[in-house]
């Protein structure tokens, strides 16, 4: 077991109303809350991973300075979580701050997130930009997500209320009135998989994550952004400062859904551009979905010669695994 470290001294989320637009807020106040996200983030040296199944106290008890979860339907048999529970997990065995950010997807809608549509709407008038059924994940459906429609959804009106009802909170800011630190921004990469419906799909992708931290952050200017996978899209100055960190799943094993060791030449051509974030002062967590000692410790090996912060889960990812137990 990894001895609990000092966690990452974080200003707390404002009350409804208190935070200044990330947009109207001077210069010098946007270049603040930039800093101390960025002194938060790389204040963190380990860091868990589990989205179905979240036992709060068991989590509340890990050594991890960052719990990435899923504040919507990821406690116990698909439970929500609370704001107390949030703050729960926000406070490490040791006393120290721990950052807790959600997951959430913005290239594929989940059909069992209330938060987004409901069944009867789906049936009867489901939107064009609501595509098919992802063949690995059931319940999952891609999304043309360059258009409107979808991005107000995920983001809100101008003041983040739900696109369908205007007095619910719209998915991402239910997460910040939840008190989250952040969010764990995923399929990000589908822009790759809908350029016949999105036409210049790489940079629109740009645009829209960072539309969504700068909607995050009229809120909560000090609201994490991480971004998982679609590394390639740090080669666009744009997106790299609109996160604070990035994540990559299956960097050194398991592209396949295997426990595999991945090509050298995809490794190297991911790493790169890992490097080139954390070059920028974006951390760079991964996660390599195997269990074998000889692979974790490998993995783990050549992550930190990198400078990388590693984790490793079972894919889907109903269990918190700990240093010393699992790995």
């Amino acid at each position: 077991m990894v001895a609990p470290r000092p966690g990452p001294a974080v200003r707390p989320a404002p009350a409804a109303g208190e935070a200044q637009s990330a947009v109207d807020q001077p210069q010098g106040d946007a270049r603040d809350a930039a800093g101390r996200r960025r002194t938060a983030i790389n204040a963190v040296t380990s860091w868990g991973y589990q989205l179905a199944g979240l036992d709060i106290t068991s989590a509340a008890g890990s050594p991890y300075d960052l719990l990435v979860v899923d504040g919507t339907t990821g406690v116990g048999d698909g439970n929500a979580m609370t704001t107390e529970q949030v703050e729960r997990l926000k406070r490490k065995p040791d006393g120290g701050r721990r950052l807790v950010v959600s997951y959430l997807s913005i290239g594929e809608a989940e059909d069992y997130r209330p938060d987004y549509f409901d069944k009867e709407y789906l049936a009867e008038d489901a939107p064009d930009w609501l595509m098919g059924e992802n063949p690995d994940w059931k319940g999952n459906r891609i999304i043309r997500f360059c258009e409107e429609g979808w991005q107000r959804t995920i983001l809100g009106d101008d003041t983040g209320r739900n696109l369908y009802n205007s007095i619910e909170p719209s998915p991402l800011y239910r997460l910040i009135e939840l008190g989250l630190d952040g969010v764990y921004l995923d399929r990000v990469d589908v822009y790759s998989e809908v350029t016949k419906y999105c036409p210049d799909a790489e940079r629109k992708m740009v645009a829209f994550v960072k539309r969504l931290a700068e909607h995050a952050r009229k809120r909560n200017p000090d609201f994490i952004v991480i971004l998982q996978n679609a590394e390639e899209l740090l080669a666009d100055q744009v997106m790299v400062d609109s996160i604070d960190a990035i994540a990559k799943e299956d960097l050194f094993y398991g592209v396949d859904h295997s426990e595999k060791a991945n090509s050298a030449a995809m490794v190297r051509e991911s790493v790169g551009y890992l490097r080139s974030a954390k070059a920028a002062g974006r951390p760079v967590f991964f996660v390599d979905y195997v269990k074998p000692q000889s692979k974790t410790a490998d993995a783990a090996k050549r992550g930190r010669a990198e400078g990388f912060i590693p984790y490793f889960a079972p894919r889907d990812l109903d269990q918190l695994w700990l240093p010393g137990k699992q790995f």
